[in-house]
């Protein structure tokens, strides 16, 4: 081994590990799996004019070199007219130009490459032109490219991180309660073990390097590696991920010479661990929970997952070579007392850490998964429920060695040979059982989430609302824009209906002010009413006020509210994020009460580490509840919507302000021809062409702080809110009149 190697390893390997925490922790969640999030033309629907380019935005970022989509008639035959380009305004979207579309069925066939996690999702979806989506047209759900190798290579590197996380800190606690002699065997144990936890995470490394290059599918097998560095964040992770481990190895080698415990050899085991917690960390920031956009406490809960796993799985085999070495070396009194002091310092740790794994990760579950009928309905889910199958019997052999074998080691201050290889056999059967739910968790991994699996069979938007008087269950078939058959479920909170019992309902769309309008539902049976409405016939969030009507009693009325050709149309449920806050907050209380109560046992605590972590509890508990109470508008942000009328004052207006701040790039229609086109790169945008596919919100962030890597400048000091809003009505008047 070099020495220079070596003693810059065992001086920077804490530093190493810490800055590569910091790293992964501040650097900007990039989503996991990019699955199709929003489509124009959406989904099943028709629309009456043909498109010029056909959208569709992912629900993370993708790699525009490896991503497709294509336009197809009902023959196969494609429709485009040039290849899908990336949208200028998002690193999540692509555009494909097409030609004029006749009336019929078409198919828009995408496939995206992750820019984090390598994962290849293909996919398929029908809109139609003047005609509705005919019913023959076979179209794929979403499915994730995935291999047996790339599972196994994902459990090999979990298994290896947790070691490198929990073996170093366990063999510093544990060490303290041998003799001299026992201690250096003990080290040379653990060292092994951490070498083959190094080599273990390597292991997983390759191959989930071997699994990408074959998964995008190169000719050439050596030019795939370098194809796989330059396409995005998952090669950077990659090549950090290897650079730390081959420090952790150098330091490995260095602990595990020499035969004195002393403040340079604690360091460099301590640098070992926090490598393990960066390696993790990193592997975090493209998971699961990184998919989630705008919601940090996912990837945060993700990190501390792992590394409470680490604290606490990675120590079981340190555990384990400590009963080992006593068994072998001292008599049974005193191998009791050394056994007791071990087994009360592993189960404080233990306790801990297992608190914050149930607590994060039911949090984590949670999230991916949001409907509990998907964890037997989706790959995912039956993943999910083996890997708590194993979980379940591995906790409750902890729970019997922390609540029985330990207290009754103290209370008999001697182990016999039955009782301390009873003992013994309890720990390797937590070790095996820790080592099958790692590698459940990494086929886990390379599954498509719970949360993002489109249901086959599931078209229609079904919402609950109630009042004082009467709860209503209201179901919208097929749940997009255009026809749909709403049928109505009234269920009195006292008494039943009576035959002369209507329904009256207002739909009112949230996003714009296009008026209301009223439909009179026909009663079916009992308390059910249906209604068929063209009502809906716009993609977004609607209201409907269901007013109901018995004689002789004063009205009902119940109002609820349900999104047309989203997510919950096409079986994929949505993310309350003000809902996914809260349980965030209780997440964190949770944490801090674990850590108090924990600290109410006085074995295996100093009274320092007992008073830290009282306090430390209780701080965390207080940061939780302030959290909580502070509500999900200070934690999660939520869309804006446009509160301006687009009435002639307000388009006005805004034509206005865009003569004079925009035309001269945009020009005066919006096609991007201005006098100051020719010398911008990229050049202006074609609004009436850009301008529908983005929700309110993104417009109003596009001009209030500019487009990145374009000329578009942003807007917001100069402009108002409500100005800025004038200039999104006049904006959406162009597309008609170019079509005009």
């Amino acid at each position: 081994m070099l020495w220079w190697l070596g003693l810059l390893a065992n001086r920077y390997g804490l530093l190493v590990g810490f800055l590569l925490v910091i790293a992964v922790v501040l650097a900007s969640p990039v989503r996991a799996h990019a699955n199709l999030l929003r489509a124009i033309p959406s989904p099943g629907t028709t629309v009456e004019v043909s498109p010029k380019v056909v959208y569709a935005e992912f629900s993370e970022s993708i790699d525009s070199g490896f991503s497709s989509v294509d336009v197809v008639r009902v023959d196969g035959q494609s429709v485009a007219t040039g290849p899908a380009r990336p949208d200028p305004t998002s690193d999540s979207a692509l555009l494909v130009p097409v030609a004029l579309l006749e009336r019929g069925t078409y198919v828009v066939v995408w496939r995206t490459l992750s820019n984090v996690d390598g994962h290849i999702i293909r996919g398929s979806y029908a809109f139609a032109v003047g005609q509705p989506v005919s019913a023959d047209v076979e179209i794929f759900t979403a499915r994730v490219d995935s291999s047996p190798v790339a599972g196994l290579s994902r459990g090999l590197l979990f298994a290896g991180v947790i070691v490198l996380i929990g073996a170093p800190l366990h063999m510093v606690v544990q060490r303290r309660g041998l003799v001299f002699a026992q201690q250096k065997v003990f080290q040379s144990r653990v060292s092994l073990l951490l070498l083959i936890g190094g080599l273990l995470a390597f292991t997983g490394q390759v191959g989930v390097l071997g699994a990408q290059v074959v998964a995008l599918g190169i000719d050439s097998f050596t030019a795939g590696f370098g194809e796989v560095f330059a396409s995005g964040s998952w090669g950077v992770l990659w090549i950090a991920r290897t650079v730390a481990l081959v420090i952790g190895l150098v330091l490995i080698d260095r602990v595990s010479e020499g035969d004195e415990d002393t403040p340079a050899r604690a360091l460099g085991v301590l640098a070992i661990s926090a490598i393990g917690v960066g390696m993790a960390a990193s592997i975090s920031l493209s998971s699961h929970a990184a998919a989630i956009r705008e919601l940090t406490p996912a990837l945060l809960a993700d990190v501390l997952h792992l590394t409470a796993v680490g604290v606490w799985a990675g120590g079981l085999p340190v555990l384990l070579l400590t009963i080992g070495s006593l068994r072998r070396n001292l008599p049974g009194v005193k191998a009791g007392s050394v056994v007791t002091e071990g087994l009360s310092r592993f189960s404080v740790i233990a306790t801990v850490s297992v608190g914050v794994i149930v607590v994060t990760g039911l949090y984590g579950a949670w999230l991916e998964v949001l409907e509990i009928s998907r964890l037997w309905t989706t790959e995912y889910g039956v993943v999910l429920l083996v890997k708590l199958a194993l979980v379940g019997p591995l906790f409750a052999l902890g729970g019997i060695n922390n609540s029985w074998v330990l207290p009754r080691l103290r209370r008999l201050g001697g182990v016999s040979a039955p009782r301390l290889r009873l003992l013994r056999s309890f720990v390797i059967v937590e070790v095996v059982l820790a080592c099958a739910v790692l590698l459940v968790v990494g086929f886990l991994t390379d599954r498509e989430p719970a949360r993002q699996v489109v249901i086959v069979g599931k078209s229609f938007v079904e919402v609950a609302g109630s009042s004082a008087e009467a709860g209503l269950n209201v179901r919208a078939i097929p749940g997009r824009p255009g026809s749909n058959v709403l049928e109505f479920d009234v269920r009195p909170k006292q008494g039943s209906l009576t035959p002369q019992t209507t329904l009256e309902v207002e739909f009112k769309y949230l996003e714009a002010d296009v008026g209301t309008v009223v439909g009179r539902p026909s009663r079916s049976d009992g308390s059910t009413f249906s209604l068929d409405t063209d009502a809906l016939n716009l993609a977004g969030e609607w209201q409907a006020l269901v007013t109901i009507r018995s004689p002789g009693e004063f009205d009902a009325r119940v109002p609820v509210r349900f999104e047309i050709g989203g997510p919950e149309s096409s079986g994929v449920p949505k993310l309350d994020m003000g809902v996914a806050a809260r349980f965030w907050a209780l997440a964190v209380f949770g944490m801090g009460l674990v850590l108090t109560l924990s600290t109410l046992s006085r074995h295996g605590w100093t009274p320092w580490a007992r008073r830290v972590g009282t306090i430390t509890g209780f701080g965390v508990i207080v940061i939780g509840g302030a959290m909580l109470l502070a509500g999900p508008d200070e934690l999660a942000g939520e869309a804006l919507i446009n509160p301006v009328v687009p009435d002639e004052i307000s388009v006005g207006a805004g034509q206005g302000i865009y003569e004079d701040l925009c035309s001269s790039c945009h020009g005066p229609e919006g096609r991007g021809d201005g006098p100051r086109a020719l010398a911008l790169d990229p050049p202006p945008l074609d609004l009436a062409v850009h301008v529908p596919l983005h929700p309110d919100g993104q417009l109003f962030a596009f001009i209030r702080d500019g487009i990145e890597g374009t000329a578009m400048a942003g807007f917001g000091e100069q402009l108002g809110a409500t100005e800025i809003w004038d200039v999104i009505n006049f904006l959406q008047t162009l597309p008609a009149k170019a079509n005009g």
